[in-house]
């Protein structure tokens, strides 16, 4: 009787989630989008005619900054994330990749391809710690259980540097090469999506997200003239 009852117990609960899920599904929907880095160039054109002038234009950024951007929901509520695994490797006296964005909860490994000894430190408030000084082939890693942003850097290269991306939800995504990225099940309303850079900051924009159907994004970030 007992094993009976367990059993039914379970069933409804499952259903429960089941029922649950599909009630979560109908109420969000993918949002889509495009990021891009503009810089502003000045030239100057030289004339004996008039006055020198600067005039200006505007390029993209190379294809593999986009890589260092992170988009998210802003002012996300609490949801519970899976961890993961991933790797920032030290190859040429860099960080790579730069920028990574993981649950809470995640370990980042930082295996040192280079011929000669790295050191892997962090003294922000996120996320405290020191690996010591390692040799290639070797790999140490560091979990991350506090959202936030973890500057990460090498005390004997300066000039290395690195950034974990922390988050306690799920809404949060690197753009591709192209810049393009992708976000699904976010909340239905408007929500508030920023576009985060390494060096640009935030830049943060409103759509409205409607249930079972697919919102659109575009960023230009800019870049400071």
């Amino acid at each position: 009787m007992r094993v009976h009852v367990l059993t039914v117990t379970v069933v409804l609960a499952t259903l429960a989630t089941l029922v649950d899920s599909r009630v979560v599904a109908q109420q969000s929907a993918t949002v889509r989008g495009q990021a891009t880095i503009a810089i502003p160039v000045s030239a100057r054109r030289p004339t004996s005619a008039y006055p020198s002038r600067v005039v200006s234009s505007v390029v993209l950024a190379p294809a593999s900054e986009l890589r260092n951007v992170v988009v998210f929901l802003k002012d996300a509520p609490a949801r519970p994330v899976t961890a993961t695994r991933v790797e920032i490797r030290q190859r040429d006296e860099q960080f790579l990749p730069r920028v990574v964005a993981v649950p809470v909860g995640s370990e980042v490994s930082f295996p040192n391809d280079d011929p000669f000894y790295h050191n892997v430190f962090s003294l922000g408030r996120v996320r405290s710690f020191n690996l010591g000084r390692f040799p290639k082939g070797q790999s140490r890693a560091v979990r991350f259980n506090t959202p936030g942003i973890v500057k990460v850097f090498c005390d004997i290269h300066s000039h290395m540097t690195a950034t974990v991306m922390v988050f306690n939800h799920p809404w949060f995504t690197v753009p591709d090469e192209e810049g393009r990225f992708e976000i699904p099940d976010v909340p239905s309303g408007e929500q508030r999506i920023t576009a985060w850079h390494e060096r640009l900051g935030d830049t943060t924009l409103t759509t409205h997200v409607e249930a079972g159907r697919a919102s659109s994004v575009e960023f230009v970030l800019p870049v400071p003239r």
